[in-house]
C-alpha cells in the first residue's frame, strides 16, 4: 500500500508539474475516428489520426475488475498505469505480459496545454507471437536455408539470411532485408553468430565467417561432406553432416574432427543448453549426446523418421525437442536419455524449430508452421505461402522465418 500511495502521489505530481509549465497552450480534441490497438508479442501497437501542432499523450493501465477501462482522469489511481508524453503514431507500448489484457486511450494539447479528452478505450490482449503471419520484405529469387541473429563490427544486431550460391541478405528488423555480398559459391546450410563472427556451414564441407557481413573468409573444416547444422555454447562451435560428420572449433577459424561418432548416417541438426549437454539428431531418427562436443554416444529416439532439427525449451528444466519428417516430434527431459513420441497430427515434414519461455514454433515443407506451448499439443497456423520454410529465428518479441526462392516471412 505503501508504494501504491507513492507512485499515485508521484504520478499526480508529473501530472501538474507538466500542466503548470505549459506556456500558454490549450486542450485539443481526441483523435478523430479514435484509435485501434493491435496486440503483439509482450506489446501492443496504439495508431490514431495525428492533426499538424497537436501534442499526443499515451495512456495504459492493465484491466482489473475495479479497473475495466482507463480514462485520462483516473488512471494516476490504477495500478500499474502509465502514460507516454508527446508521442506519434503508431506508437508501440512494450514490456507487456502476454496473456493479460490492457487499456489504452490517448489525448491530445497543443502548445505543451493541458490535455484534452481521452479517446473511447480500446483494449488489447498480447499473445505470443507465432500465430498470425505476414509477408517480409524481397529477398531474390534464390533458396535460404540458415538465419540468425548476431552483432555487426559496426556494432548493430542484424538478421542474416544465408543460401544457395551463398546468397546473403541482412536486416536490422527481420522485416526488410539489404543484399550483402555472396558468401561463398556454395550453398549454406545453417549460420550462426558466435565467438564474436557470423559463421555459415554448407555443402563440400564450406564454412566461411565474417564480421562485418562485407567480407567473408573461407576456412578448411578438413572434410568434404555436406554440413548441414551448427550451434554453440559460446566457447565452442560444433558443426554436424552427412556421414557422422562433426566438426568442432574454439575460435571460428581452427576445426577439428569430433573424437567419438558413433553413427555414419547424416545429421541435419544440432543444439546446446545451458547445463552442459550437446544434441545432435539425424537420418533414421539418429539421436547423439555429448558433454564435451567431442565424444558422442547414441540414444534411442523411438522413431525411425528422418529428423531435421532439434532445439532445447528452458522453463523450469530443460527439455529437448526434435522435429522431423511425417511430423514427427520426439522430447527428452532427461538430458537425451529417453525420448517420447509425441502425436502432433502434423503430416507435412517439419525442417526447424526455434524455442521460448512460452512455446515452441516449427517450421517445414509446403509452408508449415505448428506452434506448441509443451511440445505435445501442437497447432497449425496459416503462414500465408506453400515455399518450404528452411529456417527460423525467434526473439526480439518476433519469429523470422526464411525458405526456398527468398521466401520470408515473419510473425510479431
Amino acid at each position: 500500500m505503501h508504494f501504491s500511495l507513492i507512485r499515485q502521489a508521484f504520478a499526480a505530481l508529473l501530472v501538474a508539474v507538466l500542466v503548470s509549465a505549459c506556456g500558454g497552450g490549450s486542450s485539443a480534441p481526441a483523435p478523430v475516428g479514435g484509435i485501434t490497438v493491435p496486440p503483439g508479442d509482450s506489446r501492443a501497437t496504439v495508431s490514431w489520426k495525428m492533426e499538424p501542432g497537436v501534442q499526443y499523450w499515451v495512456f495504459y493501465a492493465p484491466v482489473s475488475t475495479k479497473f475495466p477501462s482507463i480514462s485520462t482522469t483516473d488512471w494516476v489511481n490504477i495500478p500499474g498505469a502509465q502514460a507516454f508524453i508527446n508521442v506519434q503514431s503508431p506508437y508501440q507500448v512494450s514490456g507487456l505480459i502476454n496473456g493479460f489484457q490492457y487499456s489504452f486511450t490517448v489525448n491530445a494539447r497543443t502548445g505543451d496545454g493541458p490535455g484534452g479528452p481521452g479517446a473511447p478505450s480500446v483494449t488489447a490482449l498480447p499473445r505470443p507471437a507465432g500465430t498470425v503471419w505476414n509477408k517480409g520484405g524481397d529477398m531474390g529469387s534464390n533458396s535460404l536455408r540458415a538465419l540468425t541473429y548476431g552483432v555487426g563490427s559496426d556494432s548493430v544486431g542484424y538478421y542474416v539470411a544465408m543460401g544457395d550460391s551463398g546468397t546473403t541478405y541482412k536486416s536490422t528488423t527481420g522485416l526488410t532485408w539489404t543484399a550483402a555480398p555472396a558468401a561463398t559459391a556454395a550453398q549454406i546450410n545453417s549460420n550462426i553468430y558466435t565467438l564474436s563472427r557470423f559463421i555459415g556451414v554448407g555443402t563440400g564441407g564450406t564454412i566461411v565467417t565474417s564480421t562485418d557481413l562485407a567480407t567473408w573468409t573461407p576456412v578448411a573444416s578438413n572434410t568434404t561432406e555436406n554440413l548441414n547444422a551448427i550451434t554453440s555454447n559460446g566457447a565452442l562451435a560444433v558443426a554436424v553432416g552427412n556421414n557422422g560428420t562433426i566438426r568442432t572449433s574454439a575460435d571460428g577459424t581452427t576445426w577439428t574432427a569430433a573424437t567419438t561418432v558413433p553413427t555414419t548416417r547424416n545429421l541435419y541438426g544440432v543444439t546446446y543448453s545451458g547445463n552442459g549437454f550437446w544434441i545432435a539428431v539425424g537420418a533414421a531418427g539418429t539421436v547423439l549426446t555429448s558433454t564435451d562436443g567431442a565424444t558422442w554416444a547414441a540414444a534411442t529416439s523411438g522413431t525411425t523418421a528422418d529428423l531435421r532439427a532439434v532445439t532445447v525449451q528452458v522453463i523450469s528444466s530443460y527439455t529437448f525437442v526434435a522435429v522431423g519428417d511425417s511430423g514427427t516430434v520426439v522430447s527428452s527431459a532427461d538430458n537425451g536419455v529417453t525420448w517420447t513420441s509425441q502425436t502432433t497430427g502434423v503430416t507435412g515434414n517439419f525442417l526447424a524449430v526455434s524455442p521460448s519461455t512460452s512455446q515452441l514454433v516449427a517450421v517445414g515443407a509446403g509452408g508449415l508452421v505448428a506452434t506448441s506451448p509443451d511440445a505435445i499439443t501442437w497447432t497449425q497456423r496459416t503462414s500465408g505461402t506453400t515455399a518450404n520454410l528452411f529456417s527460423i529465428v525467434g526473439g526480439l518479441s518476433q519469429y523470422v522465418v526464411v525458405g526456398a526462392g527468398g521466401t520470408n516471412i515473419n510473425s510479431q
